[in-house]
Formats: structure tokens, C-alpha cells, sequence
């Protein structure tokens, strides 16, 4: 029992050091690390149920410290949910461990000795990464893949195999030592000569310092008010937080093209008020574009009844809502309560303000834009999922509006702006993110930061934004290839398995 033991909290201790490979730290000597670790872990595991609890206790640790910051969401109100914080801190990351479990699980079947089993389990977990981001709506945060985030140049292999192929990459690097513990040097060497050529060569196909389309340009002026989440819904406050809004905009948007607000940022149904649309649009006024964009909650009819949306308005100079897209993919307990009436009859409901759910809008959401090419709109989270970026008709830049208010001054804000840097590589456009609290900022369509607003920071960025960029192999092929590479991997081990017994 004491072997066993000691075997899970190692395993515990090494999924909380691979969170290290994440922003805001980018050690990737972590994950060398906690994979080898992983790896002489499940060299000592007889049954496959060893193998799956020791990946089990691997991810959970995992999760747990690369997901802590959720519990900040539950203190914006915490008379009212402080007592939910064990769930997401414990449980979630309790419910997705079970997906590297199972990787984990699998691996150890196909492949029982570490040279192999390298090659195996970065197929099988890039599969469950996958499903990760699919099932129950998904939530692929902090994918292995976005280890290689800490510089633009390493991000690059991205425009050819999305973040997906990237996990696959870092799997086999991180997991190359553990061939050492076997007294086999040269099998590390030969996973390293595999996997680190295919790197570079990713990153040095893709022209970063080159553009094969070029839609000109435009002025955006990000407005970042900072204000903290609690303070954004108060009645007493919602009109002073919409003037410093405004008059944080209207000096010198003669200078600009387009005023981008962050989500929500406008707090009313501007639909009914008309005097803040006439602010809206006077401002819009002053621009070059005449166009105002901004995040608010909006209400229409669909089919004979009142349904709510968080939205994205284009508000022109005549007041007038010019374009508008509504978020696709909601939060789970955050913008809608699933299974509602059993959930909220035990006492729970979503954190957002305002009573029932918000609907959800069609997928592929477009802004189209009078006098700037349309933008493909991501709002929050949904700028997470690889496949949302993807468009049948391309755009000409994405547009990022979000709240990260709700994730506090923890790693939740830095890990979601560098997550979103992975789409402006893998569509090969540039973005533009507006964040209520930040981080906001200008990506170019390799992944480069132009300029940004630090967290918990109240500020005005005016940036000239080059809408330029080369359509990536992967905004042509998706994730197909990376599910290719994943499922040729665990399928070929697989059959050697089979046909050795």
C-alpha cells in the first residue's frame, strides 16, 4: 500500500510541475521532467488500472494547479457561491483527468516498455485532448501544446498542424528521456531526431516575415476601463462605468478607424435605450470607419419567444446597429445552467447575472463591417477551441471580445491571451482582442504581439492593424492531420502489440 501511495503522490507532484510549461512561466524543463517522471511511473505498473490511476493522479495534479484561478469567479459574489469552490477546484479538474487516464491507460497497453511507449502515448493523449475539446461541449485549456508559446517563433508550427499537432510534437520530446531509465541513450536520441527536425521544419515553412494576401489596413482603439467584475453589474455603478467608457473613447477617435469595447461592456439591451445608442453613435461619429463595436447582452424574438444573447454590435454614426454576431459556444454554469431544473432545485445556477440562459447563436459568427473587411468574432472562451477560428468564407481579421474579469489576478488571464495568439498563427490572420480587465492587445498573423494592455490595468491602445496574412495549411485542413498523425501512432504500436502475443 505504501509503494502504491507513494507511487500516486509522485505522480500527483509531477502533473502539477507540467503546468509549468504554461504561461505566464514557459518552463519547458518541466515538462521534461514530469513526463519522464510519468514515464518511470508507469514502468513500475503491473495492471492496466495501475497505469490508469497513476495517469489519473498525474492529470489531477495537472489540472488542479494549472485551473486554481477558477475559484476566482466564485468570489465575485461570494455570499452566494463561495461554497461551490471545492467543485471546480477539485472536481473539475477531477473529471477531466479522466481523459489523460484513459491516454495514459492505453499507452501502457499497446507499448508496456518507454521507447515505445513515447511514441504511444503521444498518440493517445493528443486523441483524448481531442475528445477533451469536444465532449460535453469540451474544454481544451491548456492543451500540451501550448507549451510552445513562450516565443512567436516556436508558435509557427501551428499554421500547419493547429495546437492539436503541437501537443503531439511536445508529447514526444517531453517523453524522450524516459528511454534512459531502460539504459537506452540511443533511443532517446532517435525519438528527439524524429520529433525535433519535424519541429523546425513546421516552423521554418511558414513565412513569417512575409504576406500572400494583403487587405490594408486599419486604426483600432482598444478600450480597456477596468472594471472589476463585482462593480460591472451594480445598479448604482452601471451608469458611471458606461461614461467612463465613453469618455475614455471620444478623445481623439478622430485619429482612428474603429472603437473596439470589451464583452458586456455596454450592460444594457441597447435595443431599448436609445440614449445610449445616441452616445454610441455620436462617437462612432468621430471615427474614420464611423463604426463602434462594442459586447452587450441583446434580446430578439426566436420562435415566438423572448430569448437572450451575449452579442457583439457594430454601432455606426447614425446610432445605428450596423452589424451584429452572437456568441456560439456559452460557458456551461457560467452563461447557462445545463439540466436547469434538477440543478437549480439543489441550489445552483449560472454566475452571470440576470435570470434563465442565454441562447445560444449560430456557429461561424462574422461580423460584417461597412468600410473594413469582416471579422471572424470569437467572444470569451470561445477563442479556446481551435475549430471556432475556422471559416468557410475567409475573413479579414479576428476579433477577440472578452471578460477576464472573472478569473482575477491569478495565471487564468495570461494563459487565455496566449492561448488566443495560437489562432492568429493557425488561420494566419491578425486579432484583435478587447478584455474588460485585460490583458488586450494586437496579435499579427504569426502570433506577434505588436502591443498590449497589462492585467488589471485602465488604459486606451491605438493601434495600426495590417490585415495581412498567409492562408495556413491549417485553416485548409483543420485537425485533420493532427488526428491522422495521432490515431497512426497508437493504431500502428497497437497492431506490433497484437501481432507480438
Amino acid at each position: 500500500m505504501t509503494g502504491r501511495r507513494s507511487r500516486l503522490a509522485l505522480a500527483f507532484v509531477s502533473g502539477a510541475s507540467a503546468s509549468l510549461v504554461f504561461a505566464p512561466f514557459h518552463f519547458l524543463p518541466a515538462g521534461f521532467l514530469a513526463f519522464a517522471l510519468l514515464h518511470w511511473l508507469l514502468d513500475r505498473c503491473t495492471r492496466t488500472d495501475q497505469a490508469f490511476w497513476t495517469g489519473w493522479f498525474f492529470a489531477w495534479g495537472h489540472f488542479i494547479a494549472g485551473l486554481y484561478w477558477i475559484a476566482s469567479a466564485f468570489l465575485v459574489e461570494p455570499e452566494k457561491f463561495a461554497w461551490m469552490i471545492p467543485i471546480p477546484v477539485l472536481g473539475l479538474p477531477a473529471l477531466l483527468a479522466i481523459f489523460p487516464a484513459v491516454a495514459t491507460a492505453l499507452a501502457w497497453r499497446i507499448a508496456p516498455t518507454a521507447p515505445a511507449r513515447v511514441f504511444a502515448l503521444a498518440g493517445t493523449w493528443t486523441l483524448m485532448e481531442m475528445a477533451r475539446g469536444t465532449v460535453l461541449t469540451g474544454f481544451p485549456w491548456n492543451l500540451i501544446g501550448y507549451a510552445w508559446g513562450l516565443d512567436t517563433l516556436t508558435m509557427q508550427g501551428a499554421a500547419w498542424v493547429g495546437v492539436y499537432g503541437m501537443s503531439l510534437l511536445a508529447l514526444l520530446l517531453f517523453g524522450a528521456p524516459a528511454a534512459l531509465f531502460h539504459g537506452r541513450p540511443g533511443r532517446t536520441a532517435g525519438i528527439i531526431a524524429l520529433a525535433l527536425p519535424l519541429l523546425v521544419g513546421l516552423v521554418a515553412a511558414f513565412p513569417t516575415d512575409t504576406a500572400q494576401q494583403d487587405n490594408g489596413k486599419v486604426t483600432v482603439r482598444i478600450v480597456q476601463a477596468n472594471i472589476p467584475q463585482r462593480e460591472k453589474w451594480r445598479r448604482d455603478l452601471i451608469e458611471s462605468n458606461f461614461d467612463r467608457l465613453a469618455g475614455m473613447s471620444r478623445t481623439g477617435a478622430e485619429n482612428v478607424d474603429i472603437v473596439i469595447w470589451p464583452e458586456t461592456a455596454a450592460t444594457y439591451l441597447l435595443a431599448q435605450r436609445p440614449d445610449k445608442l445616441a452616445v454610441l453613435g455620436d462617437i462612432a461619429a468621430r471615427t474614420g470607419s464611423g463604426l463602434l463595436i462594442t459586447g452587450a447582452p441583446h434580446a430578439e424574438p426566436v420562435d415566438g419567444r423572448q430569448r437572450f444573447f451575449n452579442s457583439v454590435l457594430a454601432i455606426d454614426g447614425a446610432a445605428r446597429v450596423a452589424g451584429i454576431a452572437h456568441k456560439h459556444h456559452l460557458v456551461p454554469f457560467g452563461e447557462y445552467l445545463p439540466l436547469r431544473p434538477v440543478l437549480q432545485s439543489i441550489g445552483l445556477d449560472k454566475l452571470a447575472p440576470g435570470r434563465g440562459d442565454f441562447a445560444s447563436g449560430a456557429p461561424e459568427q462574422t461580423l460584417s463591417l461597412p468600410g473594413a473587411p469582416a471579422a471572424a468574432v470569437l467572444v470569451c472562451y470561445e477563442a479556446i477551441f481551435p475549430s471556432l477560428s475556422n471559416r468557410a468564407n475567409r475573413p479579414g481579421w479576428i476579433l477577440n471580445l472578452t471578460n477576464d474579469g472573472w478569473f482575477g489576478e491569478l495565471t487564468g488571464p495570461d494563459q487565455h491571451f496566449a492561448m488566443t495568439r495560437f489562432r492568429a498563427v493557425e488561420q494566419g490572420l491578425p486579432l484583435v482582442r478587447a478584455a474588460g480587465t485585460g490583458i488586450s492587445g494586437v496579435v499579427s498573423h504569426t502570433g506577434h504581439v505588436i502591443d498590449r494592455i497589462p492585467l488589471n490595468t485602465s488604459g486606451v491602445l491605438d493601434v495600426e492593424v495590417a490585415l495581412k496574412g498567409a492562408e495556413t495549411f491549417y485553416a485548409r485542413a483543420g485537425n485533420l492531420p493532427a488526428l491522422a498523425a495521432a490515431l497512426l501512432l497508437s493504431v500502428a504500436l497497437g497492431f506490433r502489440k497484437f501481432r507480438e502475443q
